[in-house]
């Protein structure tokens, strides 16, 4: 008979790390996240942009049926990651038209690269097409070459975010702007349509800034963050600068912190040699664009820690509540779960049905 001791000196060394973390969180176990989401960053080179919208389209229809809360849709030019998504608004009014309840929320809208009126304009007009389910991430941009389409100057990014955010948010509740026109002269702005929510839902994008979580406690608004170059711990510490931040301007309630993490829920055995490939391909995509190394030991040891530890949902469920406990104890409020890194369209579909599971949902 093998005792207790025996199989943990059988176990490889990342066995033994996984069993590490699976424990931590089990010993701060409470409820998951209240909310558990969709999140699409797809690199423009993982399929043909026709199926790639397909495959959104279908997986939002599931998550509208399975009881998820919300799709999350972001913004990218000129590059292969993210590179499908150079509108958020134009393909969440393709998804508000086939759901019912699913929120459908930008992840997010570059501030610097449009104007706040027309950035309120578009949000206004899908809120009208789904019956009031949008909200709105904000990033204040940092790839040099997106600056082609902006109006102010890229050092003044942050800045410019900032201002945007609270206009788009005057307008979105029915105040008048007055502004200047290149024709001479100031006009007065009042948004039409008028949106059905009385306020926009927003949050500002975080890469892991410390600077950003506390501007969003600052202005009131959400933050969005991934676990994307971002430790947990690192995390604990900047959702309790946010709560703090939040406190300290004096609004009501908590605020609202949202995690993307990449998620494929699933106990086949062959599973890591499935997602390798696509999950290489992702993060070479993702390290070629913030100038990082990208050679395959690399690349092996990032996958590793993404499949063996906490910062993702990528394994069996036993591994996915572990992970969703621990974002909890994190005072995390809603998980993001980022399916499409590559995966073939089919079998990301496939997987969707586990990871609802995860809420009690059911396709």
């Amino acid at each position: 008979m093998t005792t207790p001791a025996d199989r943990l000196r059988a176990m490889s060394p990342d066995e033994r790390a996984r069993l590490r973390a699976e424990l931590r969180a089990k010993a701060t176990a409470g409820p998951p996240p209240a909310r558990l989401s969709l999140y699409f960053f797809a690199s423009a080179d993982s399929m043909p942009a026709d199926r790639y919208y397909d495959l959104v389209l279908r997986a939002a229809e599931h998550a509208d049926r399975a009881g998820l809360h919300a799709v999350w849709l972001p913004e990218r030019h000129f590059v292969d990651f993210g590179g499908f998504s150079p509108n958020p608004a134009v393909l969440a009014a393709a998804v508000a038209a086939r759901t019912r309840r699913l929120r459908v929320h930008a992840g997010s809208v570059a501030a610097p690269l449009h104007h706040p009126v027309r950035i309120a304009e578009d949000w206004a007009l899908v809120d009208n097409l789904s019956g009031g389910r949008v909200g709105v991430s904000f990033a204040s941009g940092w790839h040099r070459d997106d600056f082609v389409l902006a109006r102010e100057d890229f050092e003044r990014r942050r800045v410019v975010t900032s201002e945007t955010v609270e206009r788009v948010r005057s307008l979105w509740r029915g105040e008048v702007s007055r502004l200047p026109t290149t024709a001479g002269g100031v006009a007065e702005v009042r948004l039409s349509p008028r949106p059905v929510q009385p306020e926009l839902p927003v949050w500002l994008t975080a890469a892991g800034n410390p600077a950003t979580f506390a501007e969003a406690g600052r202005l009131g608004t959400g933050v969005m963050t991934a676990l994307l170059g971002q430790t947990l711990p690192a995390l604990r510490d900047n959702v309790a600068r946010y709560r703090a931040a939040w406190r300290e301007g004096g609004h009501a309630g908590r605020g609202d912190v949202v995690v993307m993490v990449h998620a494929h829920v699933s106990d086949r055995p062959d599973l890591e040699d499935r997602l390798r490939p696509a999950m290489h391909r992702y993060l070479a995509a993702f390290r070629r664009q913030t100038g990082g190394a990208a050679d395959e030991v690399l690349l092996e040891e990032a996958f590793r820690s993404y499949l063996r530890g906490p910062l993702s949902l990528l394994g069996g469920p036993d591994k996915a509540r572990s992970v969703l406990a621990g974002l909890a104890a994190a005072d995390v409020d809603e998980v993001g779960c980022l399916v499409d890194f590559g995966l073939p369209a089919d079998e990301v579909l496939a997987g969707l049905p586990a990871l609802t599971a995860l809420v009690g949902g059911a396709a």
